[in-house]
């Protein structure tokens, strides 16, 4: 009974010679995280600015020009970030 046991866990492992392990773990072993950022949750509140300021009638020209300044800002921001930690990671 254990033959068939081990000859079933070689079956299961037998994929195991990929970059990846049976955990889905990468080449060394970790898993890859994107490092945490302000930058999404900005750009949300930039966009809801920006539309904010398209509906209001008194101040709306101010408050959509400033969102527009701030979701170009944040744009920045993230594409900087992302490219950053692309760079970083391992080949």
């Amino acid at each position: 009974m254990t033959d068939t046991k081990d000859a079933a866990a070689e079956v299961e492992h037998a994929d195991g010679d990929h970059a990846h392990d049976e955990h889905g773990h990468g080449e060394h072993g970790e898993i890859h995280m994107p490092p945490n950022s302000w930058a999404p949750i900005s750009m949300a509140f930039a966009l809801c600015c920006t539309f904010v300021g398209f509906v209001t009638t008194p101040l709306g020209p101010t408050v959509w020009i400033i969102g527009l300044v701030w979701v170009i800002g944040s744009g920045v921001a993230w594409f900087r970030g992302a490219r950053t930690e692309f760079h970083e990671l391992p080949d």
